[in-house]
C-alpha cells in the first residue's frame, strides 16, 4: 500500500481499543488497499499515537478534564454534551484535515456531530470529501443512565440536523434502518452491515470454555458473552437457569455487575453452577464457546432493543450454538426466520426456563439448520464487501473542486458553529464564577455572627444568656436566620 492511496479517516468517541465494529470497518479498508486512520480520544493532556490491531489510531485529548476543572464538567445530570463536543471539534478538526483524507467515516451518534464538523472544515478548505456515517443504535429508543437520558436529545437534535448530509448512510439492522428512514425522510434506507464475526477467525484448536471451567461434557451449559446489564435481562437468565436442574451458566463478561449476578444465583442455590469468564479477544469468542450447549440473550423491551440484532447473536451462530433469546422484535424475527432456537417473554423468568428446556431437548433439530449458507451471510467477510464497494462507488464519484457557494456556507457555518460555542463556554464559565461568588459571599456573612458566638465561652447562666443576645443582635443585622439557627445549634448541642 504507497502514500498515494486513497486515505479513509473515521472518527468515534471513545478509545478505539474495544470497540471491534470501528476496528472491522478500518481493517476492511486496509484489505481493499486503502490506507486506513481512526481518530479517538484520549484521557491524556497530549495527542497519542497508536496502532490498534493493525490500525493506525490517532487520539485526541478529552476537554472534559479541563471543563471539570472549571465546573462545567462531572455531574452527569447536568453536563453539557454540545459543550464538550464543540471544544473536542476545535482540537480533533485540525488534525482531521493534516491526515489529508479521501473519505472520512464517522461513528457512531456522537460521531455524527464530528462527521459534520469536519466535512465542513473541508469544504470551506476547498474539499469535497465522500462522508459516510455508521448508526450504531436507535437514539429515539434508547434507555438507560441519566448521563445517557442527558444525552439523547442533544444527539436527536443532531440527528434532525445532520442525518441528510453524509454520501452513505449504514447500520446495524434491518429494522433500525427502515426506522431511520421514515423518522427522518431519507431519499434510502441506510445499508446494513451485521456486527458479525470473522469466520475465518474460527478456530477449534484454541481454548474452549468447558475446559477452562474444568466442565465435563456431559453437563449442560449455557454460555451469555458480552456487556452485563440490567437492560440486557441478565436477571431474568440468572432466574431462569436456577430452576432447570443439573444446568450449568457462565457468563464470559466481568464487571461489578456480574459480582451481583454471582451473588443473586449463589441466593437461588446454583452456587456450583454459576460461573464466570473474563472477555476473550473478539476474534476469538465463537471458537471459545463452542463447546457450550446454548447462548443466551435476554434484553428487555425498551426502544433501542427491539431494533438490535446484537453481536453475540452472530458469535452464537459461529458456534454452531442453538439459541435462546427474549422476544424483542429484531432477535425474535430473526429465530422465526432461521429456526436456529427458541424465544421467551422478555424478563419472564419462567418463559425463559421453558425455552431452554425446549432448546436443549430438541438441540440437534435446531444445530442441523445452522449451515455454511447462513453463516456466510452472517460474517464479517460479507459486510466488508459493503463497506468496500460503498468506499469504491463514492470515491468514482468524488469531485474535488467546490463551488464558491458551497465554500461560503461551510465557512459561514464554522463560524457560526465557533460564535455559538464561545457563547456557550463564556456563559457556562460565568455562571459557575457565580455560584462560586454567591458561595464565598454567603460564607463570609455567616462567618461574623459565628466568630462572635465562638469567641464566647460561657461560664453562667447569665454569661451566656448576654453571648445569646450578643450573637442574635449580630445575626439579626445581617438579615441570615440560618446563621442564628446554627448559632442556637451550637450552644444548645
Amino acid at each position: 500500500m504507497s502514500n498515494t492511496s486513497p486515505h479513509v479517516v473515521s472518527m468515534v468517541y471513545n478509545r478505539v481499543a474495544g470497540d471491534s465494529r470501528v476496528i472491522k470497518t478500518a481493517q476492511a479498508a486496509l484489505n481493499a488497499g486503502y490506507r486506513a486512520t481512526v481518530v479517538g480520544v484520549t484521557s491524556a493532556t497530549n495527542i497519542e499515537r497508536a496502532e490498534v490491531e493493525g490500525v493506525r489510531v490517532v487520539l485526541v485529548p478529552n476537554p472534559s478534564g479541563d471543563l471539570g476543572k472549571l465546573g462545567l464538567w462531572g455531574d452527569e445530570h447536568h453536563d453539557d454534551l454540545r459543550l464538550l463536543l464543540g471544544l473536542y471539534v476545535r482540537r480533533a478538526v485540525p488534525d482531521i484535515l493534516d491526515l489529508d483524507p479521501d473519505i472520512i467515516h464517522s461513528h457512531d451518534m456522537i460521531g455524527l456531530k464530528i462527521g459534520a464538523a469536519a466535512k465542513h472544515a473541508l469544504l470551506a478548505s476547498g474539499r469535497d470529501i465522500p462522508w459516510v456515517h455508521d448508526l450504531h443504535e436507535f437514539v429515539a429508543g434508547l434507555e438507560g443512565n441519566a448521563r445517557s437520558m442527558t444525552y439523547k436529545p442533544i444527539c436527536l437534535g443532531w440527528e434532525r440536523e445532520y442525518l441528510g448530509l453524509p454520501d452513505k448512510l449504514t447500520t446495524v439492522s434491518d429494522l433500525l434502518a427502515e426506522k431511520l428512514m421514515r423518522r427522518y425522510s431519507l431519499e434510502e434506507a441506510p445499508q446494513v452491515t451485521y456486527n458479525a464475526p470473522l469466520a475465518g477467525a474460527f478456530s477449534s484448536t484454541r481454548l474452549d470454555v468447558r475446559s477452562a471451567l474444568d466442565l465435563p461434557s456431559n453437563k449442560p451449559l449455557a454460555v451469555f458473552v458480552g456487556g452485563a446489564t440490567p437492560l440486557r435481562g441478565c436477571d431474568t437468565i440468572v432466574d431462569a437457569c436456577a430452576q432447570i436442574e443439573g444446568l450449568h451458566l457462565v457468563f464470559v463478561s466481568q464487571g461489578k455487575y456480574v459480582e451481583e449476578l454471582k451473588s443473586r444465583a449463589i441466593r437461588m442455590g446454583m452456587s456450583d453452577r454459576f460461573h464466570t469468564h473474563p472477555y476473550v479477544p473478539s476474534d476469538q469468542v465463537s471458537s471459545f464457546i463452542r463447546s457450550a450447549d446454548l447462548g443466551i440473550h435476554g434484553l428487555v423491551h425498551y426502544g433501542n432493543a427491539e431494533v438490535a440484532l446484537p453481536n453475540k447473536m452472530f458469535e452464537y451462530l459461529h458456534a454452531d450454538l442453538p439459541m435462546v433469546l427474549s422476544d424483542v422484535e429484531s432477535m425474535k424475527a430473526f429465530i422465526d426466520e432461521h429456526g436456529i432456537g427458541a424465544t421467551f417473554e422478555a424478563g419472564n423468568a419462567a418463559s425463559c426456563a421453558d425455552a431452554i428446556r425446549s432448546v436443549i431437548s430438541e438441540s440437534e433439530k435446531f444445530r442441523s439448520r445452522i449451515d455454511a449458507g447462513l453463516k456466510l451471510k452472517y460474517c464479517w467477510e460479507r459486510q466488508e464487501e459493503k463497506i468496500q464497494a460503498i468506499y469504491d462507488a463514492l470515491l468514482k464519484k468524488r469531485v474535488d473542486k467546490v463551488t464558491v457557494e458551497r465554500r461560503k456556507a461551510a465557512a459561514q457555518w464554522e463560524v457560526y458553529e465557533a460564535a455559538s460555542l464561545d457563547s456557550a463556554f463564556s456563559y457556562r464559565l460565568a455562571e459557575a464564577t457565580r455560584a462560586d461568588q454567591i458561595k464565598q459571599e454567603k460564607a463570609a456573612k455567616i462567618a461574623s455572627p459565628l466568630r462572635t458566638l465562638k469567641a464566647a465561652a460561657p461560664s453562667s447562666k447569665a454569661e451566656m444568656k448576654s453571648n445569646i443576645q450578643t450573637f442574635i443582635g449580630v445575626a439579626k443585622r445581617k438579615g441570615l436566620l440560618e446563621a442564628l439557627r446554627r448559632g442556637a445549634a451550637r450552644v444548645f448541642g
